[in-house]
């Protein structure tokens, strides 16, 4: 596994890094972990951070705006011909540069997962295989961690998790000729199988925000423009 962090266009702050390594550790075993910055712009405590969790940084010291974007573009298509046992490669970005990269590297049959900050270009969201919040994953090693007594027995479902689960849902209320209302909708989702022996359950939404209203959850994904309400109805875009 590669993994290339855009650390301008994701910033998390140094406290957070050892929770995404934790994170990253899950996805398998790293060969290749860099992160690219003009570092001498960025916090020195996030450098050392970065650093102390085996990331190698790269310095692009130019002015450019799209600098750091092809340093990572041409630093990972060096990588992935150099080592071909490469077959999972992790950004860490948002940004709609990196789309003809994911098209080469999906062409060469590997994996391409993405973690983003707030702001994330929709389109590389469909070109990748997996997407996450980099918020939400961080908050979900958080919530790992917890007691049953710190989470008030509550079951937390993460975004993209819930998202899909979501509108396989709608799919399957449409082609059965039912309506799905916000009410049957969220009387639904408690069957999705890590749910059935919760009695609480709240959702991660794109901010990293735990909400406890499914309402509130769904409303994130209406701003994504995935969904849209009319009269109380669910429909896919």
């Amino acid at each position: 596994m590669a993994i290339y962090w855009d650390v301008q266009n994701v910033r998390i702050s140094p406290e957070k890094i050892k929770l995404l390594n934790q994170w990253l550790n899950q996805k398998g075993d790293r060969l290749i972990q860099k992160a690219f910055a003009y570092w001498r712009k960025e916090n020195e405590q996030l450098e050392k951070a970065i650093a102390n969790e085996g990331f190698d940084s790269f310095n692009v010291p130019s002015p450019e705006k799209n600098a750091v974007d092809i340093k990572i573009m041409g630093v990972c298509k060096h990588d992935i011909m150099s080592e071909r046992s490469i077959r999972i490669v992790i950004l860490i970005t948002g940004d709609k540069d990196y789309q003809p990269l994911v098209k080469e590297l999906k062409n060469l049959g590997i994996k391409v997962i993405l973690i983003h900050g707030n702001n994330v270009s929709q389109r590389l969201k469909k070109a990748v295989d997996e997407t996450y919040s980099i918020n939400e994953l961080i908050a979900s090693v958080n919530s790992a961690k917890a007691t049953p007594e710190q989470l008030n027995s509550s079951t937390i479902i993460p975004y993209e998790e819930a998202k899909k689960y979501l509108i396989d849902l709608i799919k399957i209320l449409q082609a059965e000729g039912k309506q799905p209302t916000l009410s049957v909708m969220g009387n639904l989702i408690k069957n999705y199988p890590k749910l059935s022996s919760s009695h609480k359950v709240s959702y991660c939404r794109p901010d990293g925000k735990i909400v406890s209203k499914f309402s509130k959850f769904v409303k994130a994904v209406i701003q994504e423009g995935i969904l849209q309400e009319r009269n109380g109805e669910l429909t896919l875009v």
